[in-house]
């Protein structure tokens, strides 16, 4: 330690499993050196009548100003010595540490107390050769029916109107503006779809763009809605329709040669067989994923994981943006925590678990892991491979995927060193688990990070 390098006495007290309290006191000659230093620039930037620049008497600037740099100097002092003293005992805080500080005094050495949260010193056990259930595969007809259609809709083509007016099974792009009994609507770019079934903002106007021309540009109509508040009572709507684009929804017939175009199937037979095995592998792979839920699950009950404060609160915060995302904000954000806290708990807890068996296993997260992951997530969404990663490296989210990659390698050690026992599940079996303690992707950082 060089002279200049400033000194602190400090003790940890470990309040509990995840509390920690640092009790630091600062001899006065480094409190004395921050004040002339803090004086100093003072008396070089204030200026006082009847004194030139930096010759203010050092007593007059502490009368006027005293207890103003005493506090600067003080939450100096303590920002300084904190993150020293958390570098030299390895302590990682996740949350702000509550800071009890005494004034300066002079001739005095500076005292002040922190109590921080850090993750807790979990040493796992029993977690090999455990007996976990996983379900069966299993898929429907129906849903192979639901793949087909939806395969249906990926070759459905739309093509431009020409030589006849609107009908049947065609989709027109629109804006609408007007009054709903006095009150202003303002819609834009809703797609209309016409005929059976068809998918509009408002009941009532599919009807009315049909038989229309192409070409047509403002159309002016009146429309009887449906009042949803009282049953039997319409509300009337008087609407500007302006027709930005018209065009014709050309579904493929289910034959086999759309098979075919499909690139899946030399007949019709064959794609759906293809669809069925591509449904029965997605479904394997969600039952593994949940025979790993199970399984840590199961873990915790015999591994005693205390759950930190500060990680709960932050899990909470995700899992309520994500429900009101999701299903709007209808619900009040307090009674939404309420109803969560037990689940993010538990999401906290096994993340806490997970980690600590990671650690133990010295499970490694290598670069070419990493950059296989981000091409993944860039195959995923479309984007270049490249862009994706300069934008987390920049947003500093790199280590995130670092740490998903980590419990996913960590989980499948688990996995692969269990008693699994393929059958159908119980009703208390199947029952939720381990969910969203960890997240589908890269984007949503671990509880612990």
């Amino acid at each position: 330690m060089t002279e200049s390098e400033p000194s602190y006495q400090v003790s940890v007290e470990r309040v509990s499993d995840v509390e920690r309290k640092l009790a630091v006191e600062i001899p006065w000659d480094q409190v004395k050196g921050r004040l002339d230093e803090a004086y100093g620039e003072l008396s070089r930037g204030v200026t006082i009548k009847g004194f030139r620049r930096g010759k203010v008497p050092r007593r007059m600037l502490e009368q006027m100003f005293g207890q103003h740099v005493n506090k600067e100097v003080a939450e100096r002092l303590v920002r300084e010595s904190m993150a020293k003293a958390l570098t030299d005992n390895e302590l990682a805080p996740l949350s702000e540490p509550e800071v009890d500080q005494e004034d300066i005094s002079d001739g005095k050495e500076f005292k002040y107390s922190a109590v921080l949260q850090v993750v807790p010193e979990v040493e796992p056990k029993d977690y090999f050769d455990q007996e976990v259930v996983q379900r069966p595969p299993k898929v429907t007809d129906e849903q192979v029916d639901a793949a087909l259609a939806a395969k249906q809709r990926e070759f459905t083509e739309f093509r431009p109107i020409e030589g006849r007016n609107t009908e049947d099974s065609d989709t027109v792009l629109v804006d609408i503006m007007g009054k709903v009994d006095g009150q202003p609507l303002d819609l834009q770019n809703r797609l209309v779809e016409l005929g059976q079934g068809a998918d509009e903002p408002l009941p009532g106007l599919a009807e009315k763009l049909k038989d229309i021309k192409p070409e047509e540009q403002d159309l002016e109509l009146a429309l009887e809605i449906p009042d949803p508040q009282e049953q039997g009572k319409v509300r009337t709507a008087q609407l500007l329709v302006s027709v930005k684009d018209v065009k014709e929804k050309v579904v493929p017939e289910l034959d086999d040669e759309f098979a075919k175009d499909t690139g899946e199937g030399e007949t019709l037979e064959e794609l759906k067989e293809k669809l069925r095995k591509d449904l029965l592998e997605a479904d394997e792979r969600r039952a593994r994923e949940e025979a790993k839920e199970r399984l840590v699950a199961k873990l915790l009950e015999h591994n005693e994981v205390p759950p930190v404060p500060a990680l709960v609160d932050r899990q909470l915060e995700q899992m309520v943006r994500m429900q009101q995302i999701l299903f709007g904000g209808e619900q009040a954000e307090g009674e939404l925590k309420e109803q969560m806290r037990a689940e993010a708990e538990k999401v906290v807890r096994s993340a806490l678990l997970v980690g600590a068996i990671a650690k133990k296993e010295n499970v490694e997260v290598h670069d070419a892991d990493v950059e296989m992951k981000i091409a993944e997530m860039a195959s995923a969404r479309q984007q270049n491979v490249a862009k994706l990663r300069s934008e987390y490296e920049k947003q500093g989210r790199l280590e995130q995927v670092r740490s998903s990659i980590r419990e996913e390698k960590t989980l499948d050690l688990l996995i692969s060193k269990s008693n699994i026992i393929v059958r159908e599940l119980t009703e208390e079996e199947a029952s939720p688990g381990r969910e969203e303690a960890s997240a589908p992707e890269a984007d949503q950082a671990s509880p612990v990070e």
